[in-house]
C-alpha cells in the first residue's frame, strides 16, 4: 500500500492513476470536503497537512509514501506535515515532489543538482529545502537509500489547474501581454523549464521502484515565454497581442512583476536520464493543447 498525498491535487491525482496502472495499492490522503475529488479505486484517509494526528493514522502499515501535496502559502505547515510523514516512514521508499525553486535566481548554467540551495528566495523555496533537508537527515541516521527529492518545473498537462497557470486572465480578458526583450536575439534567451504532469507522474512511479537516494532535477525541456504565450493566443483564440519591451524601458514595478519572465537559466536533467532513463512522451505543443482543451471543458 503506497501512502500518496496531494492526491486531490493536479500532480498526485496523475500519480495515483500512473501507479493504479503498475497494480499498486494506493492509499490517499484527502480532506473530507475533497473526497469527491479523489481518484477512483484509492483507498481514502481522511487528513490534512495542518493535521498531524491525520498524517500518523495515514501512514500506518504502508510500504512507501509519495509526497506531492503542499499548502504553497505556509512552509511551517509543509515542514511540520513532513516530519510528521518522516515519523511515519518504516517500509518502502519516501519520494518527495520539490521544486526547482529551491535553487532560487541561479546564475550558473547548467543547474545541476549540486547547485548550492537558495532560501531567501522566498517561503515556497524555504519550506522546499527545510523539507528536503529533513527527508535527507531521516534517511542518512537510518542508513538508507529508498527515497528521492524530485525538483520539478512548471507542470502541465489536462488538468483545470494547469488551465488556470497557463491562461493568464489578461488573455481571458484580451489585454496585451507585455514581456521584456528589445528584439527577438534578446527576449529568445528569457527562458524557463516545464514538465507534462503525465511525465511527472512516470517518473515518480520509476523513482519509487529504482530510488536514486537523493535529488534529481525532473524537467522536459525548456522554452520561451514568447513562444509559450504564442501558441496559448493561438490555442485559446485570445485576441491578445504579446507585446515586447526593453528591460531599461520597463518601471521598476514593471520590471519586479516581469522579472520571472528575464532569466536565462538552464537546468541540467543528465542525471534524471541517466538514473531512470526518462524519455519525454509528451511535446510542448501537444501538452499545452492537452491542458487548454481540458481547461476549456471544465470551465
Amino acid at each position: 500500500m503506497i501512502l500518496v498525498t496531494g492526491a486531490t491535487g493536479m500532480t498526485g491525482y496523475f500519480v495515483v492513476q500512473e501507479l493504479q496502472r503498475r497494480n499498486y495499492a494506493v492509499r490517499v490522503l484527502a480532506r473530507a470536503a475533497s473526497i469527491a475529488k479523489a481518484p477512483p479505486g484509492a483507498d481514502i484517509a481522511i487528513g490534512d497537512l495542518a493535521d498531524i494526528a491525520s498524517l500518523e493514522r495515514a501512514t500506518n502499515g504502508v510500504t512507501g509514501i509519495v509526497h506531492t501535496a503542499c499548502t504553497f502559502t505556509d512552509s511551517n505547515v509543509d515542514i511540520n506535515a513532513m516530519q510528521a510523514l518522516l515519523d511515519g516512514w518504516q517500509a518502502g521508499p519516501f519520494i518527495f515532489v520539490s521544486s526547482l525553486d529551491v535553487y532560487g535566481f541561479a546564475q550558473v548554467n547548467p543547474i545541476t543538482e549540486t547547485h548550492p540551495l537558495n532560501e531567501d528566495y522566498g517561503d515556497y523555496a524555504r519550506g522546499k529545502i527545510v523539507c528536503e533537508r529533513l527527508l535527507t537527515q531521516k534517511a542518512q541516521a537510518l542508513g538508507r537509500r529508498d527515497y528521492a527529492m524530485l525538483r520539478a518545473p512548471y507542470i502541465w498537462g489536462p488538468h483545470p489547474k494547469a488551465y488556470t497557470m497557463v491562461v493568464k486572465p489578461q488573455l481571458l480578458a484580451g489585454e496585451p501581454m507585455i514581456l521584456p526583450g528589445a528584439d527577438e536575439a534578446e527576449w529568445s534567451q528569457y527562458q524557463d523549464v516545464w514538465i507534462d504532469v503525465r511525465d511527472l507522474a512516470w517518473v515518480v512511479a520509476e523513482a519509487l521502484e529504482r530510488p536514486p537516494g537523493g535529488p534529481l532535477n525532473v524537467l522536459t525541456g525548456h522554452f520561451t515565454w514568447h513562444d509559450l504565450y504564442t501558441a496559448v493566443i493561438r490555442l485559446t483564440g485570445s485576441p491578445s497581442e504579446l507585446l515586447h519591451k526593453p528591460l531599461a524601458a520597463l518601471s521598476p514595478d514593471e520590471q519586479k512583476a516581469l522579472q520571472l519572465y528575464a532569466q536565462t537559466w538552464r537546468f541540467s536533467a543528465e542525471q534524471l536520464q541517466q538514473q531512470l532513463g526518462f524519455q519525454p512522451r509528451y511535446s510542448l505543443t501537444e501538452t499545452l493543447a492537452a491542458t487548454v482543451a481540458q481547461g476549456k471543458r471544465t470551465v
